[in-house]
């Protein structure tokens, strides 16, 4: 049992730490739960909407979500913290799912050290990614090498036509590096009766190995097995090549990693794109609706405008033979304080994913949203920022129609003074 000083200590060296961001309330939140704990209560709701967040006694949890919103993140921030500084601690604290009490467990280095042994069956589960981007990037490369060098007039090299677009200027106008972020997802094997695994599964509240050690050294018989393995959406293939195919040249200066390798450290010194679904982007998903006009529905395939209360919803996956179908991609970009510029291209589905990468390989289709946005130079003088929603119809597995439906500048002030990159998840 950890002593009542060891844990301040320890909750103090992770607000220092600097991942619960800039903001008191995640420290104040932490601070409170950790002195909740020490006396053995567990806390109510509305007691932390009252003694921490300053809400008045006729708080209804039932209308305002905040308290749980604030559990979320701050769950999601203490695993973003022992993702990075794991190794130095003993003692590891954790909000469980649904509760709003902390929980301390013994942070084994034999953890670590599995995690260590665990390396190469790792790289066996992720090498596939990084070998077929690598593939793809070559031919781009023998390609655009043609396409950029061949001999016009005099000899001189085309100019990038996208580096005059709103949304890919940024990343194109400077030799900062590149990381595309793939979102991918974590699967498990079910075990039998024998211990054997009798299928594969995906659990939305398990998104990596070290959540399912995490859950198994919790008590909780879950009856699954890691088997080092993740998949991706097949729309990230055709996704990748438009992107590439707009970087150019600038290929070469492109890192490809997979979310469930990410962390946050990734995110300094580098432009960021992000290629997936809504429901793949994990810990970015913070960062990509902070500042967002837009938020998720009862699922990831639902979208709905805080402002207007217009729905978007896919049905994509759910038609049957020759039914059409509705989806929807949706584009977000942003600086960063130090410069480095964001873009998220993230479907509800396939369809979605496919058509939002054509959309934003098409010099016709950016013209377009540059018109409809018209935006000003960004406070920060870093770049513009924006975000943007295409809905896809289609029938029998053929898209026929991509339109913008939404679109808004972001206020970058909110985005990065509000709050920082957590975990990924669900409450």
């Amino acid at each position: 049992m950890i002593e009542p000083q060891e844990l301040r200590a320890l909750c103090q060296r992770i607000i220092q730490s600097g991942e619960l961001g800039r903001s008191k309330t995640y420290a104040s939140i932490l601070e409170y739960l950790v002195e909740q704990a020490i006396v053995g209560s567990t806390p109510k709701e509305v007691a932390i909407a009252m003694d921490v967040l300053g809400r008045d006694s006729d708080f209804d949890v039932g209308k305002d979500s905040i308290v749980r919103v604030h559990i979320y993140h701050l769950r999601n921030k203490l695993n973003a913290y022992y993702a990075r500084f794991g190794r130095d601690e003993t003692w590891r604290v954790d909000i469980p799912k649904g509760q709003y009490m902390l929980v301390t467990t013994r942070n084994e280095e034999q953890q670590a050290k599995n995690a260590e042994g665990g390396a190469e069956s790792g790289q066996r589960r992720k090498s596939y990614a990084p070998a077929l981007a690598a593939v793809a990037i070559v031919l781009l490369l023998i390609n655009l090498w043609y396409a950029w060098h061949e001999p016009r007039g005099q000899g001189t090299a085309l100019v990038n036509p996208f580096a005059a677009t709103t949304l890919w200027g940024p990343l194109l106008d400077d030799n900062t590096p590149i990381l595309i972020l793939i979102g991918d997802y974590y699967i498990m094997g079910e075990t039998d009766t024998n211990g054997d695994v009798s299928r594969m599964v995906r659990e939305f509240d398990l998104n990596s190995r070290s959540e399912l050690q995490r859950a198994q050294q919790q008590g909780k018989d879950l009856g699954y097995m890691n088997l080092d393995l993740s998949y991706i959406p097949t729309s990230v293939a055709p996704a990748l090549m438009q992107v590439l195919k707009v970087l150019g040249p600038a290929v070469e200066r492109v890192q490809i990693k997979m979310m469930s390798d990410f962390l946050t450290s990734d995110l300094v010194g580098r432009h960021v794109i992000y290629l997936g679904y809504l429901s793949g982007l994990q810990s970015l998903t913070d960062l990509a609706f902070a500042a967002s006009g837009l938020a998720f529905g009862m699922t990831y395939d639902e979208l709905y405008n805080l402002d207007t209360d217009a729905r978007y919803a896919s049905s994509s996956g759910l038609s049957v033979g020759d039914t059409s179908y509705r989806d929807y991609g949706m584009v977000s970009a942003f600086p960063a304080p130090a410069g480095n510029h964001f873009v998220i291209l993230a479907g509800m589905r396939d369809e979605g994913l496919i058509n939002l990468s054509e959309e934003v390989a098409t010099l016709k289709s950016l013209r377009q949203l540059d018109d409809k946005l018209d935006l000003p130079t960004d406070s920060t003088g870093n770049g513009p920022s924006f975000e943007a929603l295409y809905e896809v119809l289609g029938f029998d597995n053929t898209n026929f129609d991509a339109s913008l439906v939404y679109s808004q500048p972001l206020d970058t002030r909110v985005l990065w003074e509000s709050r920082l990159i957590g975990g990924g998840g669900e409450q």
